[in-house]
């Protein structure tokens, strides 16, 4: 268990390195200035929150869509389901 131990910390200390400058390279690539005179970081930030405002918005275009037609069909599948088990209730006792 000893030598497993030691296995993984000569390990980490080759790949914490690695990690570190591999980490500083991206950070570099972040402070680049887009097209618009932004920063890319604003530029993807603005990009992501117009995607997932749109994303909402078909979601919940998509459930009130869906509502007034799922309510009535789950309502009909309750009162199947509840009247057979009373019917079968009643069946068996008489």
């Amino acid at each position: 268990m000893k030598k497993g131990l030691m296995v993984l910390e000569r390990v980490s200390a080759v790949f914490l390195p690695v990690v570190a400058v591999a980490a500083n390279g991206i950070t570099s690539f972040a402070a680049e200035t887009g097209a618009g005179g932004g920063s890319l970081a604003d530029t993807a930030t603005s990009a992501l929150t117009s995607a997932v405002t749109d994303m909402a918005s078909s979601v919940a275009s998509a459930i009130g869509a869906v509502i007034p037609i799922a309510i009535p069909l789950v309502g009909a599948g309750l009162v199947v389901t509840i009247g057979l088990k009373v019917f079968t209730k009643i069946t068996n006792k008489a």
